[in-house]
């Protein structure tokens, strides 16, 4: 059992039954199909393979978009290909591993392998041609059912589904894989199992080559350029956060007339900001956004930096990988011939009997709900540094400019607007409302603290949010957080 990762006593079947995936009412594995689709959007994909196919219900939607290469026994092939025309199939035996396959068949292409490893009597043949695919596959998306979450702890087998010939732990099948040969900065969390049942018991690792981070050139670099006002108490934390990611900061004080300034010259004088301005030259009874927004599309162009960010001074941004920093995180993408990168945006909440919450932020608000307005779905805020770059035009939610690429995994903002009873009143009804109105009517811009127009702010009930915990956020939401799928849900 060692080379399987599981325990010495596990009890597995020599084989398990033949599985008939014919289409039940239920879709098995729906956002893994879904997270395959977007990202073959983003990369325009040549094509998207699926290893173990079945009766390919799942891959309907994907046909009409892209090219697919189906893989599966003989009989379940050919009632497939009858039910998928389009598509190309190679039929096989994957217990005896995959056959070969072109590198011109994977590259820029998403691989899926889902549910396919429980049922061999020996996946390491299997698994071992998978990590061979991945580092020749764009992306690379394989699952198996976690044990632990279907059968309960220490259950020691055999599985209750008698088509499974054995089952995997988080743990077991994260270092089964690595062993297999997969790069050890594969992400991997849980997905829901069906679209019905939709509970997350579905292990789901992805990888390939082209979601595989590398350290940074000692000459890259990153800039980051903010616009503050009013933001002092959560600021230079802001500012240290970004340091540590390797990343210099620009900041811009729209005439705070609160400590702002004093904040901003302490950290000048700190050597955290690589400059510091007030804009625009005089101060101004209105928010002007858009002369914000125009300010940061023409002093990215002067600034020698590789990437800018567009940032906010109440966020973090972080890599979709655990410990990578964002300098690295921004070099891989670039290498990768990417040019731009979209956000997944979580909001923290401050909680209704605990409005003054313990600083830092970071750890004193300590519930969180997705972002599930329209501007949240599209935060192309980072990009490659170019002339031309427009941001104004779509009210500084994405950076937009000709023969863009985006990658095709999200990275993290963590948005704190508001913190507590007091700063969430004056930053709506102080520093917002009475200063907004102009673009407010003229563009139909700050419509998203409308809700607060004419009440009291006294924060959120903890039953409607997420409790926040760093490891359990990025697998238990790894689908939602690197493309945004299943957050409506």
């Amino acid at each position: 059992m060692s080379t399987l990762r599981l325990p010495e006593e596990y009890s597995r079947r020599l084989r398990g039954e033949p599985f008939a995936d014919v289409p039940a009412g239920l879709i098995y594995q729906p956002d893994i199909y879904r997270l395959a689709l977007f990202i073959a959007r983003r990369m325009s994909a040549k094509r998207i393979v699926d290893i173990g196919c079945g009766s390919g219900t799942k891959l309907l939607e994907v046909s009409s978009e892209f090219p697919l290469l189906l893989l599966d026994s003989p009989s379940t092939l050919e009632e497939t290909l009858r039910r998928i025309p389009s598509a190309k199939g190679i039929a096989c035996d994957l217990e005896s591993g995959l056959p070969n396959l072109s590198s011109d068949q994977l590259k820029e292409s998403v691989v899926i392998c889902a549910d396919v490893l429980e049922h061999l009597s020996s996946p390491e043949r299997l698994a071992k041609d998978l990590a061979l695919v991945a580092e020749k596959a764009g992306f690379v998306l394989v699952s198996t059912p976690d044990r632990d979450r279907v059968r309960g702890w220490m259950d020691l087998g055999p599985p209750a589904n008698s088509a499974h010939v054995l089952e995997w732990s988080a743990g077991e099948f994260v270092r089964f894989l690595k062993d297999s040969g997969f790069h050890s900065e594969m992400l991997f969390g849980h997905t829901v199992n069906t679209d019905h049942h939709r509970a997350k018991t579905t292990l789901l690792v992805v990888s390939g080559c082209e979601a595989i981070p590398r350290p940074a050139s000692k000459t890259f670099s990153v800039a980051a350029i903010i616009h503050a006002y009013n933001e002092g108490d959560i600021l230079p934390n802001v500012v240290k956060h970004l340091r540590s990611e390797g990343v210099e900061v620009h900041l811009f004080d729209n005439w705070s007339d609160d400590n702002d300034w004093a904040v901003a010259r302490k950290l000048m004088e700190e050597g955290l900001l690589a400059s510091l301005q007030r804009f625009p030259d005089q101060p101004s009874g209105s928010y002007e956004w858009a002369r914000q927004l125009e300010k940061t599309e023409s002093f990215a162009g002067e600034l020698g930096a590789d990437w800018i960010m567009h940032h906010d001074a109440d966020e973090f941004r972080f890599s979709p990988w655990s410990g990578v920093p964002m300098r690295d995180a921004l070099f891989t993408v670039d290498e990768l011939g990417y040019n731009a990168v979209d956000f997944t945006v979580v909001d923290f909440r401050f909680l209704k009997g605990k409005e003054e919450p313990a600083l830092p932020y970071e750890t004193g608000l300590t519930h969180f709900e997705f972002g599930r307005r329209p501007g949240h779905f599209v935060q192309v805020k980072a990009w490659k540094n170019r002339p031309s770059v427009q941001l104004a035009l779509s009210g500084g939610h994405e950076a937009m400019f000709l023969q863009r690429r985006i990658y095709p995994l999200k990275f993290l903002m963590r948005h704190y607007p508001l913190r507590s009873r007091i700063q969430a009143i004056r930053k709506v009804h102080q520093d917002r409302f009475p200063r907004i109105q102009t673009e407010r009517r003229e563009k139909g811009w700050h419509t998203q603290y409308d809700v607060y127009s004419q009440e009291e702010i006294v924060g959120w009930e903890r039953r409607n949010l997420i409790a926040w915990s760093t490891k359990y956020f990025e697998t238990e939401y790894l689908v939602e957080r690197l493309s945004g799928v299943g957050v409506m849900e």
